[in-house]
């Protein structure tokens, strides 16, 4: 009887543990559904957004694509005016034809190929030193050129090309010299003008203002040889290579002559002759015997 009461016991206690294990089971399963219906909508929320963020990425590279075809075939895209800015020595006609820079063209095909355009210009324009494109409003560009100043005429056939600071002569003439730079007869391009401009540019500016003109006179013991006309009406003869050295004492030398006129010889030495002392060449007396 004992034992089967222990049993009984037994059984009821199994019996017990099933119930309630089988309610937790059936509370945990009813658990785990409600949380995954609470979880479904906001998985189906963060897909809709997700959706809405990849469609409204499309439609904005779309827009820009539609946007970009828009503007090049526009007229926004094409070249309207090409102004030029810093031109002295050259006209503003001359620099536009030298890029080959046209209104109508592609903007940006011409803004991409602007190194090509100034190389362009400064193999056409010799005065001009460098140009930089850019922009003046939408669909318009400047040409903005920095030139090479001239610093004297080169006299040739009773007509004056340009020589510029660095020793170029340009080959358009003008039947005038402008401005205060002095006239050179007898150079041409090379060293030896090099040279010459690079002394003149030492000079101060009073002794530029005295200058007239510059005539290469070369010599077998002095390829550097010139005579120097002077506002003044003297003459100065001087080697190239010491012109700057010696031209900086012409105003004492000046001071000391007084108001003689003559030629100052700063070649070697300084020394002056007064020009009634000068004796003339072997074809000005002939010229003087057959007048």
């Amino acid at each position: 009887m004992a034992n089967k009461k222990e049993l009984n016991k037994k059984k009821g206690k199994l019996s017990a543990q099933w119930s309630s294990w089988k309610n937790k089971s059936t509370k945990d399963k009813t658990k785990k559904s409600r949380t995954l219906e609470d979880k479904l909508p906001k998985l189906k929320e963060q897909r809709r957004k997700k959706m809405k963020q990849r469609l409204a990425v499309l439609l904005l590279l779309f827009s820009f694509a539609i946007l970009i075809v828009v503007y090049f075939i526009s007229p926004l895209s094409k070249i309207e005016k090409i102004s030029v800015a810093g031109a002295s020595e050259v006209t503003d006609q001359s620099v536009i034809s030298a890029s080959q820079i046209k209104s109508g063209e592609s903007l940006w095909e011409t803004f991409f190929s602007k190194k090509e355009k100034e190389v362009l210009v400064k193999k056409k324009l010799s005065q001009v030193k460098s140009m930089d494109l850019k922009f003046d409003s939408i669909n318009s560009y400047e040409l903005a050129i920095t030139e090479y100043k001239t610093v004297a005429y080169l006299e040739k056939n009773e007509t004056y090309h340009n020589i510029l600071e660095n020793g170029k002569i340009v080959n358009e003439s003008r039947k005038v010299s402008i401005g205060n730079q002095p006239i050179f007869i007898n150079f041409k391009e090379g060293k030896v003008l090099n040279k010459m401009v690079e002394e003149y540019a030492l000079l101060k500016e009073n002794i530029h203002n005295s200058i007239s003109e510059i005539e290469y006179t070369p010599s077998k013991t002095d390829p550097y040889l010139i005579k120097i006309y002077m506002n003044d009406g003297n003459q100065v003869v001087a080697s190239i290579t010491s012109f700057a050295e010696k031209m900086a004492y012409y105003p004492d030398i000046v001071q000391k002559i007084g108001k003689q006129k003559g030629i100052i010889n700063i070649e070697v030495g300084i020394y002056f002759l007064p020009f009634e002392k000068v004796v003339p060449e072997k074809s000005d007396v002939d010229k003087n015997k057959e007048e």
